[in-house]
């Protein structure tokens, strides 16, 4: 009875993962965001929204933006652009409880499956790398292909972390390309809702300025996994070698296999 009890035991350390601790932290900064008073005399930007009621402002977190203010994108906020930090801190807000949910939803299943992959703080790299160069290019490209809205880049606030979550999604795009035979260890929890999120947030919910960040998040994933992936593979070493190399290599030697494992 005594072994049953400890077996059913949370194991925390399993819990310590990069994904579990990002949600965490993005839940925090958005209630800090949402709910934070605003200090006396502030004139800066607020989320406020004038056509709803005061009760639902409150009820939605539209009533403060204190951290919007310091740590989002925009040209009302930052309107020189150097304050580099942004293009980080940025991805840890959202700008409403939907959008907070939906990036929760991806980065649970998105994360934890490119943690298996690439393990943890590769993991970290790719989440904050992919965000920080996306924010870069999506204004441009997307003034290019709409000049005409032009105004409304320049008031947007630009928040969420979906540019990291598609990076991580180009990413395992690329361990998938490079062995085919492991998409069929992924489950299909994790298809599903890849899809679903890929699809809902890029192409149905926000269509616009967000199909164009997702795109380039998701080709900059893409091409930093694939770098990253290229030299293990070519020199058959590490657990991005081929598969067959990695058979051959379990074989040999079991023990290496487990403390391997993906």
């Amino acid at each position: 009875m005594v072994a049953t009890i400890m077996k059913k035991k949370v194991d925390f350390k399993k819990l310590f993962t990069f994904t579990n601790v990002l949600s965490v932290i993005l839940i925090i900064m958005y209630l800090l965001d949402c709910y934070l008073p605003l200090p006396e005399g502030y004139t800066g930007y607020t989320s406020w929204n004038s056509d709803s009621s005061s009760v639902l402002n409150y009820i939605f977190g539209s009533c403060g933006g204190l951290l919007s203010n310091y740590l989002a994108m925009s040209a009302i906020v930052d309107p020189s652009g150097t304050q580099i930090y942004r293009h980080f801190t940025q991805m840890l807000l959202h700008g409403g409880i939907l959008h907070l949910i939906a990036n929760l939803v991806g980065l649970y299943f998105i994360g934890h499956y490119t943690e298996k992959r690439f393990g943890w703080w590769m993991t970290a790299v790719l989440f904050f790398l992919v965000g920080f160069i996306e924010s870069f290019i999506t204004d441009p490209l997307y003034l290019a292909m709409a000049p005409d809205k032009a105004d409304k880049i320049a008031s947007n606030i630009s928040v969420g972390a979906s540019g990291g979550v598609y990076g991580l999604m180009g990413a395992c795009l690329a361990a998938i390309f490079f062995d085919l035979k492991s998409f069929k260890q992924i489950g299909k929890p994790t298809i599903m809702v890849s899809a679903i999120y890929g699809v809902l947030t890029t192409y149905v919910v926000s269509f616009g300025w967000t199909t164009v960040c997702h795109n380039v998040a998701l080709i900059l994933g893409l091409i930093i996994g694939a770098a990253i992936i290229l030299p293990f593979f070519l020199l058959k070493k590490g657990k991005f070698a081929p598969a067959m190399q990695l058979s051959e290599q379990s074989e040999a030697d079991p023990q290496d296999e487990k403390n391997n494992d993906l």
